[in-house]
C-alpha cells in the first residue's frame, strides 16, 4: 500500500494546492493522499480565515482520501516544530511511505545537503552562525547567512525562500525521527508571497480577494468545490481578536509571558511596553518587531499568549480525525492497528489532553461571530464515494 502525505493549511484550497496534490499521487502512484492539516491558528501566527471542518471538506472534496488535524502547538509555531508536527504525525501513523511538499525546487538534491548541514552541523557552519548572531540578525537570518557562507554550491535564492526553508524542515524532522518516508518535492508554480490574482493565486492573494469581494477573480483562482464551500462559510476577520489579544496580554505577568514558546531574550518586554500604547495587533506587531524580532515570530507569540500555548511534546501525541472518504477504510484500519491515537469525538475523548486544541477552535469561533460551543459540536465527516455526497458521523 503506498500512502502519500501532505501537510497543509489549505486557508484556502486554491489551483496551486489542486496541482500539486495531482502531483504528488501522480509522482508517488499512492494508493491513498493523506493531509495533516493545521489547526485554527496559522503557522504564521493569525487565526485561519475559514474553519477546520470547511478546510478539511475542502480537502476531502478537491482529491484526499484521509484528513487529520494538527494540534495546535505544532500548528501555530516556527518553521522547525510545525514541521515536527506534520511529519511527527505521518511518521507515527505508521503506513505513509511518502511525504509531498510545495517547494522553489524539485530538486532534491540542495533540500538533502542543507538538511545535513543543520542536522550535523560543521566547525565552520557554527562560527559563520555565532557572527551573524553577533552583529544582530535574527536566528533565521543569521542561520541563512552561515548556510549561503558554508553552501556556496546551493543557489543563495533558494536559501532564503519560504517552501525551501520549510522543507529542509520536514527533512530535518525525518532526520531526526529516522523515517523512512520518501519526499517528494513538486515545483511551485507561484511565489508564495505573490499579490497577483489568476489561476496561480497563492493563498494570501485569494485571501485579499474574498476581503475585496472580488468573486469572478475568485473564480479563477479556486476548484468549484472550494468555491461552494467558501460562500456557505462565515470567515473569521482579520482583526476580529484585538481587543481580547490587548486584554490578555495587559493581564499576563512577565513570567507567564516568558512562558510562551516564540518569547525569550526579553522580547516580553517589548511585548508588554508595545501592548500598553497599541490599539491593534497590527499596531503591537510594529510598535515591537526589531531585525533581531521579526514580524512572524511576534505574531505567532501573540497568538501562542492569546490560547495559553507552552511547549509540552516534542512530537504530536494524537491527531484529530476530521475526515475520510468511504474507500479510506482499509488505511484506517491499518493506522489504527499501529495504536497512534485518532480523535474523532473530542467532547468524549479521555486518552490524551485535548483541552487548548479545543480551546483554540472556540476562540476562533468567538472571533467569527459564532457561539463558541460550535468546537464541540464538529463532528468527523465521511464522504460516500459512490453517491458523491458528505455526511456527518453518527455516534
Amino acid at each position: 500500500m503506498i500512502v502519500c502525505g501532505i501537510v497543509a493549511e489549505y486557508d484556502p484550497f486554491h489551483r496551486g494546492h489542486l496541482y500539486q496534490l495531482k502531483e504528488a499521487r501522480q509522482k508517488s502512484q499512492a494508493d491513498f493522499m493523506v493531509c495533516v492539516l493545521g489547526s485554527a491558528f496559522s503557522q504564521r501566527g493569525e487565526a485561519m480565515m475559514f474553519d477546520t471542518m470547511t478546510r478539511a471538506r475542502m480537502a476531502l472534496y478537491n482529491g484526499f482520501d484521509l484528513v487529520l488535524g494538527m494540534p495546535v502547538s505544532f500548528s501555530c509555531a516556527q518553521a522547525n516544530r510545525f514541521a515536527m508536527g506534520g511529519v511527527g504525525i505521518l511518521h507515527q501513523l505508521g503506513v505513509v511511505t511518502h511525504q509531498s511538499f510545495g517547494c522553489e525546487t524539485d530538486d532534491l538534491a540542495p533540500l538533502l545537503q542543507t538538511a545535513y548541514l543543520l542536522h550535523q552541523p560543521t566547525a565552520a557552519f557554527t562560527r559563520q552562525l555565532k557572527a551573524a548572531l553577533a552583529q544582530g540578525h535574527s536566528f533565521a537570518a543569521a542561520r541563512g547567512k552561515a548556510l549561503a557562507a558554508c553552501l556556496p554550491g546551493v543557489n543563495q535564492g533558494l536559501l532564503a525562500a519560504p517552501n525551501f526553508i520549510l522543507g529542509v524542515a520536514y527533512l530535518l524532522a525525518h532526520l531526526a525521527l529516522g523515517s523512512d518516508i520518501q519526499p517528494l518535492p513538486v515545483l511551485r508554480q507561484t511565489d508564495y508571497h505573490s499579490p497577483e490574482a489568476g489561476p496561480r493565486a497563492s493563498a494570501s492573494a485569494v485571501r485579499r480577494l474574498i476581503l475585496e469581494g472580488r468573486q469572478a477573480e475568485l473564480q479563477e483562482a479556486c476548484p468549484p468545490a472550494s468555491l461552494q464551500l467558501m460562500n456557505a462559510a462565515a470567515i473569521h476577520p482579520p482583526e476580529a481578536l484585538d481587543k481580547a489579544l490587548l486584554v490578555k496580554l495587559r493581564a499576563m505577568s512577565d513570567e507567564e509571558l516568558r512562558a510562551v514558546p516564540e518569547i525569550s531574550e526579553g522580547l516580553e518586554q517589548r511585548i508588554r511596553a508595545a501592548s500598553r500604547e497599541a490599539v491593534s495587533r497590527a499596531d503591537l506587531i510594529s510598535q515591537a518587531r526589531t531585525r533581531r524580532y521579526p514580524k512572524a515570530r511576534i505574531s505567532r507569540a501573540l497568538s501562542q499568549a492569546l490560547l495559553g500555548i507552552t511547549l509540552e511534546h516534542s512530537l504530536p501525541p494524537y491527531a484529530r480525525l476530521l475526515g475520510f472518504k468511504t474507500r479510506a477504510r482499509p488505511l484506517l484500519a491499518a493506522i489504527r492497528a499501529q495504536g497512534f491515537p485518532l480523535v474523532d469525538r473530542p467532547a468524549r475523548e479521555r486518552r490524551v489532553d485535548i483541552h487548548t486544541d479545543m480551546a483554540a477552535e472556540e476562540i476562533w469561533y468567538i472571533g467569527s461571530g459564532q457561539p463558541m460551543k460550535a468546537a464541540w459540536q464538529q463532528r468527523m465527516i465521511q464522504i460516500n464515494n459512490q453517491q458523491r455526497r458528505d455526511e456527518d458521523a453518527r455516534d
